[in-house]
C-alpha cells in the first residue's frame, strides 16, 4: 500500500470511503472511492509540464496558503507530507484574497520561521467575486507582488487553481494563468470535484481526491 493511500487513510479514515480489510492492521484503499468524481474533463490528462517543481524527502519544505479551500486542503497534505518525510506548514484564512496576502505580516513570520523551499497557493476565488470595476487590473500589481515576495524567500511557487467556480466573472483566474507559469500551475478547473451543499466548496471526498490528485502532480 502506497504513502499517499495510508495517509488519507489516517486522517479521514471510513469517512472519505477507505477501509481496513483483510484482518490485519494495514488499511486497503478502494482507490474508485478515493478518486470518485475526480474525471479528467474531455480526455485532457494533467500532466506535468518538463522541468515543473517535484516533491523530494529530504529536500523539500513545503508551505501551504490560502483560503477556505487551503483549510480543506491542508490537512490530507499534512499527512502525505508526513508519510512522505516532508516537513510542512499551513497558513490558511477563510474569504482571504490575493491582495491581503501580498502584504501580510503573518506570513513575512512564517516564511521566516519555516523557511519553506516549495509554496503553494490557494487564492483567487474570492477575488473573483469581489464587487466594483475592473477587479481582475486592481488585484494584478497584487499578483505580481506576493509572487515576488514568495520567491524572493527563496521558494518555488505551484498555485493552486481553483476548481471551477459558478458565476466567476471578474477575470481574476484568467489572469493568474497567464502571470503564472503552466509548469507551476494546477489546473483544479479541469477535474470534476464533488461539491457540498453551496455548490462551491468540496465535500469531504472532494478534498480527499483532490489532495491526492495535486501530490500525485507533484511527485
Amino acid at each position: 500500500m502506497g504513502v499517499q493511500d495510508r495517509a488519507l487513510y489516517r486522517v479521514y479514515g471510513p469517512a472519505a470511503g477507505l477501509s481496513a480489510q483483510g484482518g490485519g492492521s494495514m488499511p486497503v484503499v478502494d482507490r474508485r472511492v478515493l478518486y470518485a468524481g475526480l474525471l479528467v474533463v474531455a480526455g485532457v490528462g494533467l500532466v506535468r509540464a518538463f522541468r515543473g517543481p517535484r516533491i523530494e524527502a529530504g529536500k523539500t519544505r513545503l508551505l501551504l496558503i490560502g483560503d477556505s479551500f487551503a483549510d480543506g486542503l491542508g490537512p490530507p497534505l499534512q499527512a502525505l507530507a508526513t508519510d512522505g518525510n516532508i516537513p510542512f506548514s499551513r497558513l490558511s484564512r477563510s474569504g482571504t484574497r490575493i491582495d491581503q496576502w501580498a502584504g501580510s505580516q503573518k506570513l513575512a513570520e512564517r516564511l521566516t520561521s519555516f523557511q519553506p523551499n516549495l509554496v503553494l497557493v490557494s487564492l483567487g476565488t474570492n477575488d473573483e467575486y469581489m464587487t466594483g470595476a475592473d477587479v481582475a487590473t486592481r488585484q494584478a500589481p497584487y499578483l505580481e507582488q506576493l509572487l515576488s515576495r514568495l520567491q524572493g524567500a527563496g521558494a518555488e511557487v505551484v498555485w493552486i487553481g481553483p476548481p471551477l467556480l459558478p458565476r466567476a466573472t471578474n477575470g481574476v483566474v484568467p489572469l493568474i494563468k497567464r502571470t503564472v507559469p503552466k509548469s507551476h500551475y494546477f489546473a483544479s478547473d479541469r477535474l470534476s470535484i464533488p461539491r457540498g451543499p453551496d455548490g462551491l466548496h468540496p465535500t469531504l471526498k472532494g478534498y480527499v481526491g483532490w489532495s491526492g490528485a495535486i501530490w500525485k502532480w507533484l511527485s
